[in-house]
């Protein structure tokens, strides 16, 4: 029996002397938490940009496609940009197609995400959406612009479409689009 005691001793005096972590054990975790703090912060980040920049490009794509329709195709390719901020679905990119000038059908329509604000500036000025839309239609044999929302296209112009992040309104992503040739491209 005083085996016993003196074993159970033995051990309780063990515990009793391990005071705690020691420094270096200390300074790895706050190390490892430092950087997951990090890691996030970038992610965090992203996610507020992503957005702006996803739907910029989206339409930059779409705008060559169109473009590209127009110039091989049999038609009237008209890009329509969808920006009525009161539709459920957000805003969205259609592609239209009328041969012989029978009535528009739907091409392609791609879905923009829904966290954006967008708006379309024309040589500096807004241009106001016509039932919430705005429209290029591109010419066939050279690929330019010749007409916005119906109207015959100022040669000249330069159109830039705004993609503004609603999420962090400092993340904006600008679509420049020149009138007299038809090429475009996505500045910051």
């Amino acid at each position: 029996m005083i085996l016993c005691t003196m074993r159970i001793g033995k051990k309780v005096k063990n515990r009793i002397g391990n005071t705690g972590y020691s420094l270096v054990e200390l300074i790895v975790v706050i190390a490892i938490m430092a950087v997951m703090v990090g890691v996030m912060s970038l992610g965090i980040g992203m996610m507020f940009t992503r957005d702006a920049n996803y739907v910029a490009v989206r339409i930059d794509d779409e705008l060559t496609e169109a473009r590209t329709l127009a110039m091989s195709r049999e038609g009237v390719f008209t890009y329509e940009l969808n920006i009525d901020s009161s539709d459920p679905k957000g805003s969205y990119v259609t592609i239209m197609q009328s041969i012989g000038g029978a009535t528009p059908v739907e091409y392609k329509k791609v879905l923009l995400d829904k966290s954006v604000s967008i708006k379309v500036y024309g040589d500096g000025a807004e241009i106001s959406p016509v039932s919430g839309k705005i429209t290029f239609e591109f010419d066939k044999a050279k690929g330019n612009v010749k007409k916005v929302n119906g109207s015959d296209s100022d040669i000249r112009g330069v159109y830039t479409i705004k993609v503004t992040s609603t999420k962090n309104s400092s993340k904006i992503r600008d679509v420049v689009l020149a009138s007299a040739t038809g090429r475009h491209y996505t500045e910051k």
